[in-house]
């Protein structure tokens, strides 16, 4: 990521394109089959006292299907707006305020410049699909043996239980062994 200093928005607006790798630990954690590289077009704009910061990001997951788990390449597009305020002449503000702050998009800056890596990442997070599909009527897999039933139907037999009742036929079926088996 790039050190994107505040001053050098100071008299007219800074832009700056650049092309950010996720990590592997990232992509990982962010439960991510694979990303390509976040492409980031952005402007830094002087708004006396504070900054406001703009960058359109494009780039491509590979995410495992919420169903039948093969994986989905999706493309995203992404905008990622926030307020930066400079540390030094901000008194520390409460817990109240920070949350706040959050809500509102305001980043608090220290030392005159900040890392624009950090920030993309965490959009990157923030607009991951909830339940990724590979298609509307994905069939998922068999819960017996996991056979994808996109690619057929397996040999198991499901019977249609209601699952109301399920915990009750749990109940009735005897334990091994069943009464007679003592100490």
């Amino acid at each position: 990521g790039m050190l994107i200093r505040l001053d050098a928005a100071r008299y007219e607006p800074f832009f700056w394109q650049e092309s950010i790798e996720l990590k592997e630990e990232e992509i990982r954690e962010l439960e991510l089959l694979g990303t390509s590289a976040v492409r980031c077009a952005g402007s830094l704009t002087h708004a006396e006292p504070d900054y406001l910061l703009h960058a359109d990001l494009s780039y491509e997951l590979t995410v495992a299907c919420n169903r039948c788990l093969n994986p989905v390449q999706q493309a995203v597009e992404s905008t990622l707006d926030l307020v930066l305020v400079e540390r030094s002449r901000k008194r520390e503000a409460t817990e109240e305020e920070q949350l706040e702050a959050q809500e509102l998009g305001l980043v608090e800056v220290e030392g005159g410049s900040f890392e624009s890596r950090p920030r993309v990442v965490e959009q990157v997070e923030l607009s991951l699909p909830m339940k990724p599909l590979c298609r509307e009527d994905c069939q998922g897999l068999c819960p017996q043996c996991g056979q994808d039933l996109n690619e057929g139907r397996c040999g198991c037999v499901r019977e249609r239980v209601d699952p109301r009742w399920a915990a009750l036929a749990m109940l009735k079926e005897p334990r091994n062994g069943g009464a007679a088996s003592g100490n």
